[in-house]
């Protein structure tokens, strides 16, 4: 790590399928360099400063990871030559903790942990023989973060920075019965391409994921605000004073809300579990929540976007999963003429009776749910005499 300080490195950032584009875009205004992308992983380089603004400010960033070697290994025993050979002083100390996660897609290991194991017997043997003693394992809150990654022989070590999953922002407490992930919602914004400026509604608003991430982009505040016990601040060579300009720096760039965040939800329990957690965000005074029906709503406002996260089908009972779409589909229409909805589903069901026309579909991952995130242009009367009007507009 001490060769970190001098200059540009390697770094790896880890995120959610189908946010690479995203990601890329956030990285570039960070200041990354020499962007390649990869399948759930944007390749960059960039200095320490750079390490520690990725960790801190990136919305769609699960992991950021800082490769250390990479070398083709036949099988476990050519695997333990190799990493035994590696200079381990430049990242431990003989009374550092560390742990190892491992992602192995090799038929030479047919035991997932296996190569693992042969990583942290390396580890420890260079110690043991240099030293006499060894660093310890640690499962809680090591000192040093690895990561393993093998692909059939191509073998990849890197010094994982973050030490947690950046999703985890640190005001959800509670979560509700199917709590969205923080870098899903912060990208479904992002996607909608919503303009802070202007108002948003998110009923059906769960644990107040989407209204929270909507005023961290809002207010321009740094995603890992509440949450920056990352992994690099224990690393040999940590420098305080660039962290402590890092931080600065995104403070400085905080700005008051110019816009309305509503959200509501029509469940009580759901409604206090949002309110905690847009308490512990401290966002009560930006984000406007209320107990409400969705489908007995209308907008306060003439216009903006409404962000919805309908069931899909696992918290619903099938033979009502199509009522239930074309209700949404019905009430847009009725009340929110003027707005662009946006609803992630992965109910292909819910879609084909929704009985609307999307103009615009992303693919998204919901944990283990392919989803599609649709984009609604709403407008009184049909598509035809809405398109006739806007021809008439243009002439």
């Amino acid at each position: 790590m001490k060769n970190l300080a001098l200059g540009d490195f390697k770094i790896s950032v880890k995120t959610l399928q189908f946010l690479e584009p995203l990601l890329e875009k956030e990285l570039i205004t960070l200041g990354a360099k020499n962007i390649q992308i990869g399948k759930r992983i944007v390749h960059c380089t960039g200095d320490i400063e750079f390490l520690y603004r990725c960790n801190y400010q990136l919305r769609t960033a699960l992991r950021v990871l800082v490769p250390i070697m990479s070398f083709n290994s036949r099988n476990s025993d050519d695997l333990y030559r190799s990493l035994k050979k590696f200079n381990w002083d430049d990242v431990l100390t003989v009374q550092s903790t560390f742990l190892i996660d491992s992602s192995v897609h090799s038929k030479e290991y047919k035991l997932p942990h296996f190569a693992a194991l042969r990583m942290k017997d390396a580890i420890v043997d260079f110690f043991k023989d240099k030293y006499g003693n060894r660093p310890d394992i640690e499962k809680e809150n090591p000192d040093v973060l690895f990561h393993l990654h093998i692909d059939e022989h191509k073998v990849t070590v890197s010094l994982d920075s973050s030490g947690f999953s950046l999703n985890k922002r640190g005001y959800r407490v509670l979560g509700g019965a199917a709590p969205l992930n923080e870098v899903l919602a912060a990208a479904m914004l992002q996607i909608s391409e919503w303009n802070s400026s202007s108002n948003i509604y998110i009923p059906m608003c769960g644990g107040g994921t989407i209204a929270i991430e909507a005023a961290f982009i809002a207010t321009n505040t740094p995603a890992l605000f509440f949450n920056d016990s990352f992994a690099f601040k224990k690393w040999k060579g940590f420098d305080e004073t660039v962290w402590k300009k890092v931080k600065q720096a995104a403070l400085s760039n905080v700005v008051p809300i110019q816009s309305k965040i509503w959200a509501g939800d029509i469940d009580k329990k759901t409604l206090a579990i949002a309110r905690q957690n847009i308490k512990n965000a401290g966002f009560q005074e930006i984000i406007e929540l209320e107990e409400s029906d969705f489908f007995l709503q209308t907008p306060v406002s003439n216009g903006g976007i409404v962000v919805l996260n309908p069931p899909y089908g696992e918290r619903i009972d099938p033979e009502q999963l199509e009522f239930f779409y074309k209700r949404i589909g019905d009430t847009l229409k009725k009340n929110w003429s003027g707005f662009d909805a946006w609803m992630i589903t992965g109910s292909p069901e819910g879609l084909k009776s929704f009985g609307l026309k999307p103009s615009r579909k992303t693919p998204l991952m919901n944990g283990s749910i392919e989803c599609r995130f649709c984009k609604y242009t709403l407008f009184k009367g049909s598509r035809a005499e809405h398109v006739i009007e806007k021809k008439k507009g243009q002439a």
